[in-house]
């Protein structure tokens, strides 16, 4: 076992020359970027954690310019930063890095099952290059250290209060998509085994991690028993994502028979990992994947079906109550208060799930 560990450690040392760059913008004025290398923890901030093809500070703005736009629309116009980060992965295969991860949440069977194609070889490869240890590609330490060392620990490295470190991480609100979801849980696996160095109890760790809202779009990782607090919303027909739950796997076979089911937009809690999931939300298949249609913006309606309609209704409105919650020094909203909208209310979206369940020919969760 020992072996095996320094042999991770080893290759992955030797290997690995991947990081992240980080830009702001202001809310007030989200045009202007600014490179940064670390975070203003006096100001409330958005942090987005975009997809895997998030390679220059160009697309971390498009991240930065769609959620600004999205508040600005609903009222919220100033008083907080938006940091977005942008991957080099350099020589990483962020596919490998994502296929991992699952390992850990999934057996053989069940994760070729749910992977919809993925082989034995590439498990194999997994078995023989990238053991199971705590070791993570350098990108996901720079993330780490950029937004979540400072506010737990002083400048002097010491552990702060856990009450200052709790207020810290209500003072930010993330936002991923596909991959961004990735180095979310990896950031998530970090904290939990940094707690004992830290010398936090696991308790206070885990009050800590529940502080922190994440909403995640068409997220690319497994989704159950999240520690950060996680509201995530994808399609159904959404082809560069998948195998992150079992309902997943049930909605694309259902896509697949000759005669689908129309699945309405509906909320699948903890077991599934509080998901508001739905079928097809684009006109244009082709971008299914796409968080555009967050912003509610009349100009974007046109590109979105009516259930794509009521999944960004509730997504964006589980963004402006959580940051708005932010704002006014708030505890993290209700998950109800956060998904009820005037399109759909949350016992609908319960009731649309409970639907699907006996469509799908699946237990009642």
């Amino acid at each position: 076992m020992i072996d095996k560990l320094v042999f991770c450690v080893i290759i992955i040392t030797m290997q690995d020359i991947s990081s992240v760059n980080f830009i702001k913008v202001r809310l007030e004025n989200p045009g202007d970027i600014t490179h940064v290398e670390e975070m203003d923890l006096s100001r409330p901030c958005i942090f987005i954690l975009g997809g895997e093809n998030t390679n220059t500070a160009k697309w971390a703005h498009n991240y930065c310019i769609t959620i600004a736009k999205t508040l600005y629309l609903n009222n919220i116009t100033s008083g907080l930063d938006i940091y977005s980060a942008y991957y080099k992965f350099r020589d990483r295969n962020s596919s490998i890095d994502r296929l991992n991860l699952f390992r850990e949440f999934r057996d053989i069977d069940s994760l070729q099952k749910y992977g919809n194609g993925i082989k034995l070889e590439d498990i194999a490869y997994l078995n023989q290059s990238y053991p199971l240890c705590n070791v993570y590609p350098n990108y996901i330490y720079d993330v780490f250290n950029f937004a979540f060392t400072p506010r737990l620990l002083t400048p002097n490295n010491q552990m702060l209060d856990p009450q200052e470190a709790i207020k810290n991480f209500r003072n930010m609100v993330i936002y991923t998509h596909c991959h961004g979801t990735y180095v979310l849980r990896m950031i998530e696996k970090r904290m939990q085994q940094k707690s004992n160095q830290y010398t936090y109890s696991l308790n206070d760790m885990h009050t800590i991690q529940k502080n922190l809202l994440a909403i995640n779009h068409a997220p690319f990782a497994p989704l159950e028993d999240f520690k950060f607090t996680t509201l995530s919303f994808a399609s159904a027909y959404d082809t560069q994502i998948g195998y992150y739950n079992e309902l997943d796997y049930r909605m694309k076979e259902n896509i697949k028979s000759e005669t689908p089911k129309n699945i309405k937009t509906g909320f699948y809690g903890p077991t599934f990992g509080n998901i508001v999931l739905t079928d097809r939300i684009k006109i244009d298949p082709a971008t299914e994947h796409s968080q555009v249609g967050l912003s509610g913006d009349p100009v974007d309606k046109h590109k979105t079906t009516e259930n794509g309609q009521t999944l960004f209704a509730t997504e964006r409105n589980s963004l402006l109550t959580g940051t708005r919650a932010m704002l006014g020094h708030k505890p993290i909203p209700q998950i109800p208060n956060m998904l009820n909208t005037e399109e759909i209310s949350y016992n609908t979206l319960l009731n649309n799930a409970q639907q699907t369940y006996k469509t799908l020919g699946m237990n009642t969760r």
